[in-house]
């Protein structure tokens, strides 16, 4: 709404200036008491005959950065409960996230991965959950809770899923440094132009950056009530790319060295159309850590477009903070 006064803080917003402090909680934990469940883990992928990635939401988005470094396949927890138990041969090692260890599709799986002799290695911020207490190695976050959207315990999972990749990653903690310098920067930037449109957003982008193709879209979802659509830049070309008007806004991915160029000319074409660019290129993070500072914007752009629009930003109408059931949602709130 045009003129309103920035709101100061809110949880949300609290929670998104938190994560350069519980970023470098998780890594001192991963580090410090945490790393011989790191290693056992680690150990565990390595020696697997398959590597699967599942979890829900933001946990199964946070898994695709290491899956694609990996060569693993990502599948979301209902897809390989109900469709998929094909990939769950014996020797298998699954990488079950949640961030409560409690989701009602990932304790749905736990006894039929036993049964099927795969290897769980649960990744959660919940120590006394079925996922940490039911898998082979489990890997706890440490990270502080989020009021309900998960913000710090999404790049948390990230940042622990990286280090999962590579124990001995180097230049960590200056890394750690350069991303609170960069969150700063971007939250003191201004947002309204490109969020001043009803349209959709896109957020198209390739490789690891699909992980924030995918939680960016969720974040305007849950955080700002709106529509949004992630899909790879490479599909959007195919066909989609028909809905671009001057209303359209995109934010790209660019920071995937193997595709960057094409990224930017995707970026520069949109803006030719008369659209509306957020781009996020190579120069943004160190490589290996870019699925960690990409996500920020993002999370910016929702909570000031949940501004613009008056929403209390982080507030959930429908969903549970824990998803329990496969049915219903939470009409009570709403009467």
């Amino acid at each position: 709404m045009a003129g309103k006064t920035r709101e100061v803080s809110s949880p949300l917003l609290d929670n998104i200036r938190a994560q350069p402090q519980a970023l470098r909680r998780v890594a001192e934990y991963q580090l410090g008491h945490g790393r011989d469940a790191l290693l056992r883990s680690a150990g565990l992928l390595r020696s697997a005959k398959r590597v699967v990635f599942s979890g829900m939401g933001a946990s199964l988005f946070a898994c695709i950065p290491l899956a694609c470094e990996l060569g693993a396949e990502v599948i979301d927890s209902s897809e390989l409960l109900y469709f998929r138990q094909s990939f769950l041969q014996p020797g298998t090692a699954v990488v079950l996230v949640s961030r409560s260890g409690e989701s009602v599709e990932v304790t749905k799986l736990l006894p039929i991965l036993k049964q099927r002799k795969c290897v769980v290695i649960g990744v959660t911020n919940a120590p006394g959950s079925p996922l940490a207490s039911q898998a082979d190695q489990a890997i706890i976050l440490n990270s502080p809770a989020d009021q309900l959207v998960a913000i710090q315990t999404y790049t948390a999972t990230v940042l622990a899923l990286l280090l999962l990749g590579d124990p001995e990653v180097r230049d960590l903690w200056s890394t750690l440094d350069l991303f609170e310098r960069q969150l700063h920067a971007w939250t003191e930037a201004e947002y309204k132009d490109f969020l001043d449109s009803n349209a959709p957003v896109y957020l198209l982008g390739r490789g690891p950056a699909m992980g924030s193709v995918h939680e960016g879209a969720l974040l305007f979802h849950e955080t700002a009530k709106a529509s949004a659509v992630g899909m790879s830049a490479a599909q959007f070309r195919h066909g989609p790319v028909e809905v671009v008007d001057v209303a359209f806004r995109a934010i790209v991915f660019g920071t995937a060295a193997e595709t960057a160029t094409l990224d930017s000319a995707l970026a520069a074409d949109l803006r030719r159309m008369g659209a509306k660019v957020f781009w996020l290129g190579p120069d943004v993070a160190p490589p290996r850590f870019a699925p960690l500072f990409e996500i920020v914007p993002c999370q910016l752009l929702a909570f000031r477009l949940a501004e613009i629009r008056g929403i209390r930003a982080g507030e959930f109408r429908w969903a549970p903070a824990i998803t329990r059931s496969e049915t219903g949602f939470t009409f009570a709130k709403s009467q």
